[in-house]
């Protein structure tokens, strides 16, 4: 081969100018797709972020509801009259109760159990709050008697169990809390089983 020759034919060792624009091109579309790939990512990570900052401002909402000391007296008024109305309204009797035992009234939150449980003694919620209640109130064996009611109407109510081993465990029974919490454990798992505690 001549010289001129060997000028035209394309060189082994460098690539062609198709070559060269194929590889730049390889390069840009690789670095468009890692682009892609890192914005959704993104948009993946900020829609989290929205959630998670969604949910803490509804906590931050619901804890401000709930420290407010004017809403604190409409809140009683509506819950007081939403009883009053249903007095085997599970969710207003818990709501009062929490509220009356939250502002350090114990008394008040036992007088409305005592209501509560002389209209509907045969609801197992119901009978949950008030071990709750009486628990907070510092009296213990009638919390336990009232868990106990509870779980006697329902045994699959998981709380119960959990309440009573918590209970157990502050008064130093530790055979019975571990009991009770493994029953709690076994309902959380299996909510539709019956659970006997052994």
């Amino acid at each position: 081969m001549n010289a001129q020759a060997l000028a035209h034919t394309p060189s082994l060792t460098s690539p062609s100018a198709a070559n060269e624009a194929a590889s730049a091109d390889a390069g840009i579309a690789g670095q468009v797709l890692m682009s892609l790939c890192f914005r959704a990512e993104d948009v993946q990570a900020m829609s989290l972020a929205r959630r998670w900052t969604a949910a803490a401002m509804d906590e931050l909402n619901d804890l401000a509801r709930l420290t407010d000391p004017l809403n604190d007296e409409a809140a009683e008024a509506s819950l007081r009259q939403a009883i009053a109305e249903n007095p085997c309204e599970v969710r207003a009797f818990a709501d009062l109760t929490e509220l009356l035992s939250r502002q350090g009234r114990h008394e008040d939150a036992l007088e409305v159990v005592d209501q509560a449980l002389g209209w509907c003694s045969d609801v197992a919620l119901l009978q949950l709050q008030a071990g709750r209640v009486l628990s907070a109130a510092g009296r213990s064996v009638q919390a336990l008697s009232a868990y106990q009611r509870a779980l006697a109407l329902d045994a699959t109510l998981a709380d119960a169990h959990y309440e009573l081993g918590l209970l157990y465990e502050d008064m130093g029974e530790p055979r019975l809390s571990a009991r009770h919490f493994r029953a709690y454990s076994r309902v959380t798992q299996q909510p539709t089983q019956q659970v006997t505690v052994n």
